[in-house]
């Protein structure tokens, strides 16, 4: 077990200058294995009195000082990842990720060495940007001294294809999947409403503790030092002690002191059981919450739409018409909205609808509650109506956003009959 020596006072500070807070801040006993952060983006953040909007020389200088500190004063084998938005980090690779001087030539002093970009991908419900692709990545950029260890296979993303042979076999033996590669999906932002989101008071840009987590855990053992010149809600410091590791942090902004965390944000469960999962392979997030890939179970899309409807049964009225909805929204981004299957006079290839077709096949494996039910909740009698097929029509009139063509269809009530299909295309239109 790892000995823990740690207290706010000592390995966390607010109001101090980065590069001073290296030099002269860091306990003298601990060398950081780790320095990770994202520094200010100079977008003109709002970081309090911290200026975010330098000039870009003098930005470049800002981190190259900052950087420089932390290479003297990490191990002898150290890391040093940094986030930001990729065109400022392309921005700044001849003076901070790898300084050159005026004329061109490498700097003599030592300095970090490049590793690796690692393209860190987050799911968004951001609105579309009016005259640009809307941002959905950032770049994590990975540096080295020395020559430290990382163990990139604890780590792991699930096989895709656990069904094939030699798949099989990887998992027999006791792994659990392939590395990662280097991009990072499904890593959430850490939005108003994430679970590890501090918001009292509010802070511009924290980094959600998961991906922090994964960094720290890939390239630090219990009772190393993790350092960040940047700590904001000192949230890196604050991951560090939830994997048994030390946690340092400084801010030039003094306000940030209210988010400095405690001797309870400590856990010593993985200095207690480091020897035993060293060597063993786990994930990080929940796998559970990625989209179904059919294609990968040998499903065709006519099947995969037959196992939806067979286990609509469980689901509400709405649920049920909300799934036919999706259908009929997927078929259309497949077929006359898919720009490769377009015809030389921009007319869809694809003159026919076949979506009434392949929503009939899906109908007539629900049964005859569950159809009628789908009627009224658009309030379109049907009790006359003896005939499945008949009754299979009414819906399809329904979900093609037409009016009922039966003769025995009739709105029961003078309310419009909006549906829910034309709703989505207004909205996504």
């Amino acid at each position: 077990m790892v000995k823990m020596v740690w207290s706010p006072e000592e390995f966390c500070f607010s109001g101090v200058e980065s590069s001073v807070g290296i030099k002269e801040l860091i306990p003298k006993h601990c060398k950081p294995k780790l320095f990770l952060t994202d520094p200010p983006y100079n977008m003109g953040f709002n970081y309090g009195p911290v200026d975010d909007s330098l000039e870009v020389e003098q930005y470049h200088d800002m981190l190259l000082k900052v950087f420089d500190a932390a290479y003297e004063r990490a191990d002898d084998d150290a890391h040093l990842f940094i986030i930001n938005y990729p065109e400022i980090i392309s921005r700044m690779w001849n003076d901070v990720i790898e300084p050159k001087n005026k004329n061109g030539s490498p700097r003599k002093k030592k300095y970090w060495k490049f590793k690796q970009w690692i393209t860190w991908c987050y799911p968004n419900n951001f609105p579309p940007h009016p005259n640009k692709f809307t941002r959905a990545s950032r770049a994590i950029i990975w540096l080295t001294k020395g020559n430290p260890q990382s163990n990139n296979k604890q780590i792991v993303q699930p096989y895709r294809n656990p069904w094939d042979k030699r798949v099989k076999g990887h998992l027999s033996s006791g792994k659990r999947g392939p590395a990662l590669y280097d991009w990072w999906a499904n890593l959430d932002l850490c939005k108003n409403v994430s679970v590890d989101k501090i918001s009292d008071p509010r802070y511009s840009n924290q980094m959600p503790e998961m991906l922090l987590r994964r960094i720290i855990h890939i390239t630090t053992s219990p009772g190393d030092l993790v350092a960040d010149p940047f700590a904001g809600t000192f949230s890196t410091v604050r991951a560090a002690l939830a994997t048994s590791r030390l946690g340092w942090g400084c801010d030039l902004n003094k306000k940030t002191e209210v988010y400095h965390p405690s001797i309870e944000d400590y856990t010593d469960f993985y200095a207690n059981v480091y020897e035993l999962i060293e060597d063993q392979q786990f994930v990080d997030i929940d796998w559970r919450e990625e989209p179904f890939d059919f294609y990968r179970t040998g499903l065709s899309s006519k099947s995969f739409y037959k196992c939806l409807i067979e286990g609509s049964s469980t689901l509400s009225t709405i649920q049920r018409v909300r799934l036919l909805e999706e259908i009929r929204r997927l078929e259309n981004y497949s077929k006359s909205w898919n720009i490769n299957r377009l015809t030389d006079d921009g007319e869809s290839s694809v003159l026919v609808d076949d979506t009434r077709n392949k929503l009939q096949d899906v109908l007539k494996q629900m049964d005859d509650p569950n159809l009628r039910s789908v009627l009224d909740h658009h309030n379109i009698e049907h009790e006359s109506v003896k005939k499945k097929q008949d009754i299979i029509s009414m819906v399809l009139d329904v979900l093609m956003d037409k009016n009922p063509t039966h003769q025995l269809s009739k709105v029961k009530s003078g309310e419009e009959n909006s549906t829910p299909i034309k709703n989505i295309e207004r909205d996504f239109n």
